[in-house]
């Protein structure tokens, strides 16, 4: 027998079957009730710390964080904010795999096509931007659902880094980028063995701005990176992983499916627009490679090869990342269809939320 009357079951509570029903719903009541109280509200400063909440979808790239997120956000009403690093750029669609506008079901989804790929993005300009993002969705009363790989940028939102504000130094920058890569990081191991330890071989921009760091403050990255203010909402963090011969067995495939999709004359547009290696975008794995071909420093075959196994480098370097992160539910999707992998999730969000209401 039904519990609650089918017509006021929330979306959530009636995709995901009859677990918990009863206990979702009443939940559900209550949530409703505090968004009333709150509706409305222009400012967030006097809305109560414990009902802000924010879901955070994390895990290594193939896993399928982004169309998962989009049927828990159908299910409950949510609004996706990606914490992507690459898919803030304009114009870099298929190598970053945004799901197009097309196939988004009417989701809001923000910090996607933000900046020009010649702009030097930062995890501090990210910070600024998803706390506005959780802010306004919470005013028009979604759940935010922060999701992505980038785990620094799930870390800055969810913990509150502090970051110290850039101070461009031309003569610096210019010098040090001047370095070989290895007298970097010998340079940064010296002073912060734990900051060169954290940063991945190849990301020399994250090198550089370690030692700018160290040489404009006179203090160590690893603690600066680790200076916190408080955050206004609590959070619940969801982590989706697989079997790792599946997982790489995805990324290949999925390398395959953007070089179908058109992957090379996006590159190609993005050089005819005069970006190049110099660009921090044009870094991006899928993208350096390309161009090494393009330009003629490589062949295809081997710009395809070392396509692929960065890509699992980088998978790897992710599951490294987010393990060693303390408070994640884990979900292994392996073998388990989206709708099961969505239902799961949703359950996991109704029983720790307290965002106010969702809805529409």
């Amino acid at each position: 027998s039904r519990i609650v009357p089918d017509l006021d079951v929330p979306v959530a509570v009636k995709m995901c079957g009859s677990r918990n029903r009863h206990h979702l719903w009443r939940r559900e009541l209550s949530l409703r009730s505090q968004c009333r109280a709150h509706r409305g509200r222009d400012s967030m400063a006097s809305v109560p710390a414990d009902t802000l909440f924010v879901a955070a979808i994390v895990g290594a790239t193939g896993t399928g964080k982004s169309q998962v997120a989009l049927e828990v956000a159908i299910r409950l009403g949510g609004t996706i904010i990606s914490a992507d690093s690459m898919q803030v750029y304009k114009g870099m669609d298929i190598g970053t795999s945004k799901i197009p506008i097309a196939e988004r079901r009417g989701i809001p989804h923000a910090l996607i096509d933000v900046v020009s790929p010649r702009h030097r993005f930062s995890v501090a300009e990210y910070q600024k931007l998803a706390t506005d993002a959780i802010m306004e969705t919470y005013v028009s009363g979604r759940l935010p659902i922060l999701v992505g790989g980038t785990g620094l940028y799930i870390r800055a939102v969810l913990d509150g880094y502090e970051f110290l504000p850039e101070r461009p130094n031309a003569n610096l920058r210019s010098s040090l980028r001047r370095l070989p890569k290895s007298e970097l990081r010998l340079q940064l191991a010296t002073v912060d063995p734990v900051a060169a330890e954290e940063i991945a071989v190849n990301d020399v921009r994250r090198l550089e701005r370690a030692l700018e760091m160290h040489i404009q403050s006179g203090k160590l990255p690893s603690v600066l990176k680790r200076r916190q203010h408080g955050v206004t909402w609590r959070s619940v963090r969801i982590g989706l992983r697989c079997d790792r011969r599946d997982l790489y067995r995805r990324l290949d495939e999925r390398v395959d499916a953007m070089r179908a999709h058109g992957m090379e004359a996006e590159v190609r547009g993005l050089l005819a627009q005069g970006l190049s290696m110099d660009d921090t975008a044009m870094q991006g794995i899928g993208y350096k490679e390309l161009v090494g071909w393009m330009c003629g420093g490589i062949g295809y075959e081997e710009a395809i090869r070392l396509w692929k196994q960065r890509t699992r480098n980088y998978a790897k370097r992710q599951e490294t990342w987010f393990k060693k992160e303390s408070g994640i539910t884990w979900i292994d999707v392996t073998d388990r269809t989206l709708s099961d992998i969505a239902c799961e999730v949703t359950d996991i969000i109704m029983g720790n939320a307290a965002w106010g209401c969702h809805e529409k």
